[in-house]
């Protein structure tokens, strides 16, 4: 279980919530600068330049924004200050120093002090008896009287009574009807007039009254430095300029006030927080110039001096924040982010206390209290009311009510608003949070996420419904769950049944859910049982009932009588007066068009111009600057319009009320400005560079007129646009320039991109609405970086929905790979995220590799993906080779069309995103596809459309003929006429267009076929030469030829040059209908007597008549790879031919009715199909070509001629694998496919050779461990003996009788063992041929020891045979409770150790098969067990329990358990080196162990099952056998963590056949040496030497005191005497020394016995002795040494023999 959670977070995410609980605040820095105008020029120009920038790239990484606000920006010339031209803009500057406080995470405010204090600006307010006072002054005269008296007037009385204020003068706000010189000139007097006369006050008054005037005569920067002060000291940074000249002629009252605010700073300040610069020179008083040297280096000074202060203190500032600081518990953080932004929100609504009085919480109190008490299952309750109605403010008040509703009980409340966030907007997302939520309250046990969690719908649905079960038995806890403006969630595809039908419809006792819409729950996406069950009175409020009633507090500004809708039209009206309908129509449509709300940084970049800083931004022309942009976002709040949202670290502005952005789409949007906005939107957030705009189509740019120019000012936007996460979280160097090394991965629209969270909450969403679908896949949704930050950032399950939102817009075949992709990998990447790489290379891979185009949008997102991995910095499994099958399923969409009739013809809009149907009413329809709604109806015709094209070559021209013989031209874009053709008199059969699409061209039933020139509408040329109805024309694109068809038999061949006949093809019957191929070699023609007719267009030559169909054939077209055609029939099934071979491919499901149009989209992505009302979009590209696996040259796989591949199915192709085997370097696979052998190295991987010698199935094959030849056993009875070198049969053994179905080659390289189906074991020379020996027994499984000494084999039953391969009677069965499922020999040829169905491992030792060892621990039947080469002592097993357990051999302990699979285990290896193991599992999934720690480290998920696998020495490959499959899978172990070891070479005796072959069956002797007694020649001299004879005396000396162990065999001793030779030796002739020898061996074996040795004969020959001791030992018995037939021994004389 997970550490605990800090106590104020868990409490948070239940709701219990103060005032001082700590949510996390923005990741922002925000440093407003105060600083005189003029006087500080230069270094405000330098803070955004150069000081901003530089800090953001500090803070990148860390997702911090730092925006430096510079009041002064924009407000025009020098000397004249925004105060001058607005003086109640002071308040929206104070406001603005309150908001960076409350934002920013560390300075918020820098001050810049320097010569001096500048002037005050004109008081807004003044007090009712300082006024009196001003005018009682004598200097004032009457002309100032006046000049007061017309700009100041009595202040309203304030509307809350109970604020008992005193009267004020406040300024009148008349000067903005003024020019701007006017009111300058105005003003200047009236400062003047206040100046003087206030100061004069100062030296008279009272002190009361004195604090007072002081107060009014504070400048802007006094003002701005008091207000920061007030919150904190901390936060400030004060810079002080002084001059090295000083300056003589100052004000002696202005220098003390200056010193006043400079004492102060210095005080308050800590050192860190303040510094003071100098500026050298002479001249004391002149402006900062930069081309002075000496104010240059005072620049360059300031410039670092600013930017190490800051930097050391935002440092400081975010060193332990704990919003910086990334948890340990990511889910926790992320689910409480999450929480955070909604309770902000909640909070919003709580302090503006709008809810006066309602009906409804009480009414819902007494429903669910009754049903609490009764402990009764209910349904969850719903607010329903129109815009305004005070929904939100209901559910924010029940949310603070319900915990005072129950007295013991504990409440958690967890509360969302519907589309307030990305992980709140749609179903899947809200959904898994709000799960993870609740297991978080609760502590269910599985942390947070089941070990099978998986983020698919279904999944999720029922983990919701398992938690509300588990809270149902917490008899002290009540949970409720609220959710705001449930309408706003976007349905998608991906949603089960209906888009709300995880809504329950039973709820246990203590769970409530209440939601609120502004539609009724009958018009929810919910199921038909929920509707019934949800629109009870008891769980419906609709607040338009009397019963219900509502009452909202009401803004200041909105009169009694005004509704919601009126108040908000009032609101836009007031704002354009005073802005300028221009800028307020910006503002308001760049919010609109965001999905989540906008940054003030992004919105200035996009309103305010920077040509030039000392410009005057002027609203009325559509700018801002940052002063009147603070002061429009902070009347827009006030006014309740807008609101700031802290969401994934950003502050955003969104409208408060959804209506607004209706409002503002009515006003200010058409469809045109929408596009172009949601352009300008997407250019900020993936900045287009000069180079590639010009790439572009200029049309599709924007009008860049408020484009931040960002090399002038605030650079620090460009770097928080190039952003603060780069989610290659894990690669090696993330600094790396996008194309240094990788130049093949270079993808240049998305090249300087580095997504962030913006990227994938926000920019998405402008890149898909601009229109540019090829951009948005480009940078977005097919970009791996962009799918890997949606999948770091947020989850796999808000990937899945940006995808499905997505293709609720567009039909595109990679978003629908990619989509796929995802959705089937969604279990995985659950799990593990860190996949995604590894499966879009499994997924997408193949189809890159059918791509022609190697730069095609998928092949670099495989590429990027494959980059990615390889910079990985930790163990990753990456596919080097591809196995899986196009993702895409069959049927990709269907869409049901109302209102058409029969729909004779069908084509695609050059949008590619609308279809057009011909009807039968006369109109032509332009639906949507994705979204399956009607867009337009285009209409002209007066009778039933019979056909139509869009012409080709990216035109916009729509032809469409009728029965009402006119043929009329369209553009689709503009959806107006362009032509109308009347020119035939009777039904127009076929339209086209030629020559650059000038031409329109028409077929009749008149039997002529027309050609009108476009631009002038005149008839060009009339053809008459058929001599019935023309039924079809067609134009070669490639040739502008025209192709007719016709009742008369007839098809002819055109040229449109000069309209002559070219050829005529005769054919059997009329011709209905024609079409020919993309590459103009194919016609295929339908006739009358509904035969398929396939032709060459050139010669007319007929190829193939297609069979198959068994109905009228309605509808024919050809694909765009020129080889297959798409037939629609009468009997609802559209067919699928391929014109090569003739043959029928595929046939589709059925349709509602006759398939009377078919339709192949471009480069075959899809073909539609049109039944009935039902129009189904199938997956058509040829993904199915068969491309042969084992081609040499897999870069030219694609550019195999494809009528060479006219098989379809790889499967009847090529037969599957049915094993393979890895070199013993782990350099080379041979792999067996049906009687083929393919050689492949792994590490490119390329194949190399192919292996042809077996005439039936290969069954096994093994490679020689010195890796010089490879044998192969198949059924054909024979084993192939292949030099690699060579690449051919070296020899060929044909000693079985029955298929081969095991093979081994010794370590020796010089023997080989084969068993075959009759349970014979042969051992035989590998070069010869020649047999060894022969064994009968189990043949299933068979393997040899590394010491070449024992054979192991087993028939899958309980037990398991070793074979001596030295020894030819010398055998040992060992056996379990049930069968035997694996085994495995020591590296050391030690031990055997087998796995059993009984659950247990047995260790055997391989020398007399005796048992050492049994490791218990597995629940279930083990299933594999693997031992390393190096490390002895560990043993890894594997068991259907989907468990590993890895043994200690020696002690028979368990090391670890390593759980992951969610299946049974089916195979495990481990590396050389012992520290990294790899399983395999029914589940399809590899794992990579490590092996010390027991820990995962990495996995891969297969998607198909597989049998066996194997890895490389260091397990940098893993090679994987799959189920009837001819593919093998070659993964690559990214920086593996196993070292590479050298295995032990093992040397094989002499190569002399007879020395190989074992020897013949031993007698059985019993030990002669016995145990304890030590076997030194030194104690047999002392103890023996008496007995022993004197001719062996002499041999005895010093060398020999060496100690035997107790197993040392007779040979070895008596390899010592003739090793010595000793002068007695040397005296002895040959035959005296043997004898002497072997007397003194028998007198041995006598003392260990107890006996006496036997007399010899002295002319005994040495071999006749050796003989007769052999056979007397033979004879022998264990229990025949008694004592009776030692004395028989001893007294019966010479040698025994057997009777």
């Amino acid at each position: 279980m997970a550490a605990p959670i800090d106590e104020s977070v868990l409490n948070a995410l239940r709701g219990v919530t103060t005032a001082q609980t700590r949510l996390p605040k923005p990741l922002l820095i925000k440093i407003y600068v105060a600083s005189l105008k003029q006087e500080f020029y230069q270094e405000r120009r330098m803070l955004l330049e150069l000081v901003g920038p530089e800090l953001q790239t500090l803070y990148d990484d860390r997702q911090i924004e730092l925006e430096i606000v510079d009041m002064h920006f924009g407000t025009g010339a020098l000397e004249v200050t925004q105060l001058d031209r607005d003086p109640y803009m002071l308040a929206d500057y104070l406001h603005e120093i309150d908001t960076c406080h409350a934002h920013s995470k560390s300075v918020f405010f820098l001050a810049l002090i320097g010569d001096g204090i500048g002037r005050p600006p004109l008081p807004t307010h003044i007090d009712a008896d300082i006024y009196a006072a001003l005018l009682a002054v004598e200097q004032v005269t009457a002309q100032d009287k006046e000049l007061l008296a017309r700009w100041y007037t009595v202040a309203s009385k304030p509307k809350q009574p109970q604020l008992q204020q005193q009267q004020q003068h406040v300024l009148k706000r008349d000067y903005c009807s003024l020019t701007a010189d006017e009111w300058l000139a105005e003003s200047r007097q009236l400062r003047q007039v206040l100046d003087r006369s206030l100061q004069h006050l100062a030296a008279t008054t009272k002190a009361d009254l004195l604090r007072r005037v002081q107060l009014l005569r504070r400048t802007q920067i006094e003002q701005e430095v008091q207000q920061a002060m007030v919150h904190s000291s901390e936060k400030i940074l004060a810079v002080f300029r002084e001059r090295a000249a000083q300056c003589s002629g100052r004000d002696v009252e202005a220098g003390e006030r200056l010193r006043k605010i400079k004492d102060e700073l210095t005080m308050n300040l800590s050192t860190d927080n303040h510094t003071t610069l100098v500026v050298p020179g002479n001249a004391s008083s002149e402006a900062i110039d930069p081309d002075n040297e000496d104010h240059e280096a005072y620049l360059s000074k300031f410039k670092n001096k600013v930017t190490d202060k800051l930097r050391l203190l935002i440092e400081a500032h975010i060193t332990n924040d704990p919003d910086v600081i990334k948890g340990r518990k990511k889910t926790v953080q992320e689910i409480f982010h999450e929480h955070a932004t909604h309770l902000r929100i909640l909070r919003e609504h709580t302090e503006r206390v709008a809810l006066l009085e309602s009906r409804v919480p009480a009414q819902l109190r007494q429903n669910l209290m009754a049903n609490f008490r009764n402990g009764s299952r209910h349904a969850p309750y719903f607010i329903c009311g129109a815009h305004g109605s005070g929904k939100s403010a209901l559910i924010s008040a029940l949310y603070g009510q319900v915990s005072g509703w129950f007295s013991s009980t504990r409440v958690h409340r967890v509360i969302r608003f519907a589309k307030a966030t990305p992980r709140s907007a749609y179903n899947l997302e809200l959904l898994r949070v709000i799960c993870q939520q609740i297991s978080i309250i609760f502590n269910i046990p599985e942390g947070y996420l089941p070990k099978d969690a998986s983020f698919d719908p279904l999944y999720i649905s029922n983990w919701f419904q398992n938690l509300l079960r588990r809270i149902e038995d917490m008899n002290n806890d009540v949970l409720f769950l609220f959710i705001d403006d449930l309408h706003l969630l976007n349905p998608l595809d991906c949603d089960i049944v209906a888009a709300l039908s995880w809504l329950p419809t039973s709820l246990p006792w203590n769970v409530q859910i209440i939601c609120s819409s502004t539609t009724s729950v009958e018009q929810l996406k919910f199921t038909p049982m929920q509707r019934d069950r949800f629109k009870s009175a008891e769980y419906q409020f609709v607040l338009s009932h009397e019963a219900n009633a509502t009452q909202l507090k009401r803004p200041e500004e909105c009169p009694p009588d005004v509704d919601f809708v009126t108040y908000v039209e009032q609101q836009f009206d007031e704002l354009e007066q005073q802005y300028g309908r221009q800028a307020v129509a910006s503002l308001a449509a760049y919010i609109t068009c965001s999905e989540y709300g906008l940054t003030e940084t992004e919105l200035l970049e996009l309103l305010m111009p920077t040509d030039d800083p000392e410009s005057l931004i002027d609203t009325h022309n559509g700018h801002f600057s940052f002063a009147s942009f603070k002061k429009i976002h902070k009347q827009m709040d006030q006014r309740l319009l807008l609101h700031d949202k802290i969401m994934s670290g950003k502050v955003l502005l969104q409208w408060r009320h959804n209506y607004c952005a209706s409002i503002a789409k009515q006003r200010y949007m058409d469809a045109e400005r929408t596009r172009s906005l949601h352009m300008e939107l997407a250019n900020l957030f993936f900045p287009q560079d000069e180079d590639e705009s010009t790439l572009e189509n200029d049309s599709t740019r924007s009008d860049t007129k408020s484009v931040i120019s960002l090399r002038e000012r605030e650079p620090q936007h460009k770097d928080k646009e190039r952003e603060k996460d780069n989610v290659s979280a894990g690669r090696k160097s993330s600094s790396t320039h996008h194309n240094d090394d990788t130049s093949t991965f270079y993808n240049p629209i998305a090249a300087d991109v580095s997504y962030s969270m913006r990227h994938v909450e926000e920019s998405w969403h402008h890149l898909m609405r601009s229109d540019d679908t090829t951009r948005f896949k480009q940078i977005a949704v097919c970009n791996f970086d962009f799918l890997l930050a949606a999948v770091q950032t947020v989850s796999i399950s808000y990937l899945r929905c940006l995808i499905e939102h997505v293709r609720c817009y567009i039909l595109d075949r990679d978003i629908e790979l990619i989509y796929y992709t995802i959705r089937k990998s969604s279990d995985v990447l659950t799990r593990d995220p860190m996949q995604l790489g590894s499966q879009l290379v499994s997924w997408l891979r193949p189809i890159g590799e059918h791509d022609d185009d190697d730069n095609s949008l998928l092949s670099m997102t495989v590429r990027s993906a494959t980059a990615w991995c390889d910079g990985y910095a930790v163990p990753l499994l990456v596919p080097l080779t591809g196995w899986l099958p196009a993702p895409l399923p069959s049927q990709i969409r269907t869409m049901t069309v109302t209102g058409t009739g029969v729909i004779r013809a069908v084509c695609l809009a050059p949008s590619r995103q609308h279809l057009i149907l011909a009807t039968n009413s006369g109109d032509v329809q332009q639906w949507h596809i994705m979204s399956n709604s009607l867009e337009h109806t285009y209409k002209g015709h007066t009778a039933a459309v019979t056909c139509l094209l869009v012409a080709p070559q990216q035109s916009q021209l729509l032809l469409t003929g009728s029965e009402d013989s006119t043929v009329l031209v369209w553009h689709v874009s503009l959806r107006e006429r362009r032509a109308h053709i009347k020119a035939h008199t009777a039904a127009i059969t076929g339209v086209a267009a030629g020559v650059n699409n000038t031409l329109i061209i028409s077929s009749s039933d008149d039997a002529t076929i027309a050609i009108t020139d476009l631009a002038s509408g005149k008839l060009v040329h009339r053809i008459t030469f058929h001599r019935g109805p023309v039924t079809g024309i067609l134009v070669a694109g490639a040739c502008d030829v025209l192709i007719s068809s016709s009742h008369d038999k007839n098809i002819c061949v055109w040229d449109l040059e000069n309209y002559a006949l070219l050829n005529t093809m005769q054919m059997t019957s009329s011709v209905l209908r024609i079409d020919i191929s993309c590459n103009s070699v194919f016609l295929l023609a339908l006739c009358e007597d509904n035969a398929l007719y396939v032709r060459t267009l050139a010669t007319g030559k007929e190829l193939h008549t297609l069979k198959g169909h068994k109905s009228r054939v309605r509808s024919i077209c050809i694909g765009k790879d020129s080889q297959r055609c798409v037939v629609g029939c009468e009997d609802t099934r559209a067919l699928i031919y391929d014109m090569h071979s003739g043959k029928l491919v595929r046939s589709m499901p059925p349709n509602p009715g006759p398939v009377t149009a078919v339709y192949a989209m471009d480069n075959d992505d899809f073909v539609i199909t049109v039944g009935g009302n039902k129009i189904t979009f199938y997956s058509f590209r040829n993904e199915e070509l068969y491309v042969n696996p084992y081609s040499r040259h897999p870069r030219r796989k694609r550019s195999l001629k494809r009528h060479n591949q006219a098989q379809r199915s790889p499967s009847t192709t090529l037969p599957p694998i049915t094993c393979f085997d890895l070199s013993r370097d782990s350099q080379q696979v041979a792999i067996a496919s049906g009687r083929s052998v393919h050689l492949m190295r792994i590490n490119t991987p390329e194949y190399q050779n192919t292996l042809e010698g077996h005439t039936c199935v290969v069954n096994c094959l093994k490679f020689a461990p010195n890796g010089e030849f490879l044998a192969t056993g198949g059924d054909d009875r024979l084993v192939q003996v292949w030099s690699l070198a060579l690449a051919e049969i070296s020899h060929t053994f044909k000693g079985h009788a029955a298929p081969v179905m095991q093979l081994v080659v010794l370590m020796d390289s010089l023997r080989v063992i084969s068993t075959d189906r009759e349970s014979t074991m042969l051992v035989w020379m590998a070069d010869s041929g020649n047999l060894l020996q022969t064994i009968q027994g189990p043949y299933k499984n068979l393997a040899a020891t590394n010491n070449m000494r024992f054979a192991v084999s087993s028939n899958g039953d309980n037990t398991l045979k070793i074979w001596s391969l030295t020894q030819e009677d010398e055998k040992y069965s060992v056996s379990h409770s049930d069968e035997i499922t694996c085994f495995e020999i020591s590296a050391d040829s030690m031990h055997i150790i087998t796995g059993s169905r009984d659950m247990s491992l047995k260790v055997w030792q391989s020398m007399g098969g005796k048992l050492s060892q049994v490791l218990v621990g597995h629940s279930d039947a083990v299933t594999c067990v693997a031992v390393s080469v190096t490390n002895k002592t560990q043993v890894i097993s594997g068991s259907k329990d989907m468990n590993l357990i890895i043994w200690d051999l020696l002690t028979g302990e368990e090391v670890h358990t390593l759980a992951g699979h969610l299946g049974a285990v089916i195979g495990v290896k481990v590396s050389a080196d012992g520290s990294t193991a790899v399983s395999g599992s029914d589940d399809k999934t590899l794992i990579v162990w490590e092996t010390k720690r027991g820990l995962a480290l990495t996995s891969l998920q297969m998607h198909v099952p597989f049998t066996h696998f194997d890895i490389s020495l260091e397990v940098s490959r893993v090679l994987v056998q799959l189920v009837d499959s001819y593919n093998l899978p070659v993964i690559c172990l990214h920086n593996t963590p196993a070292q590479y070891v050298k295995l032990p070479t093992y040397s094989g005796p002499s190569k002399d056949v007879e020395d190989l072959r074992p020897q013949g069956p031993k007698r059985q002797m019993k030990r002669l040496l016995k145990k304890e007694v030590s076997l030194d020649t030194y104690t047999w001299q002392k103890k023996y030497g008496h007995l022993t004879s004197s001719v062996m005396m002499a041999q005895v000396d010093e060398r020999l005191k060496r100690r035997f162990s107790v197993s040392a065999s007779m040979e070895e001793i008596s390899k010592i005497a003739e090793t010595k030779t000793g002068a007695s030796q040397a005296n002895l002739g040959p035959e005296q020394a043997a004898l002497a020898q072997s007397q003194h061996f028998d007198q041995l074996e006598a003392l260990w016995n107890k006996r006496s040795p036997p007399r010899r004969r002295h002319n005994t020959g040495l071999s006749r002795q050796t003989s007769l001791v052999e056979d007397r030992l033979e004879s022998s018995d264990d229990d025949e040494y008694q004592d009776e037939r030692a004395d028989h021994f001893a007294t019966g004389g010479g040698g025994y023999h057997k009777g």
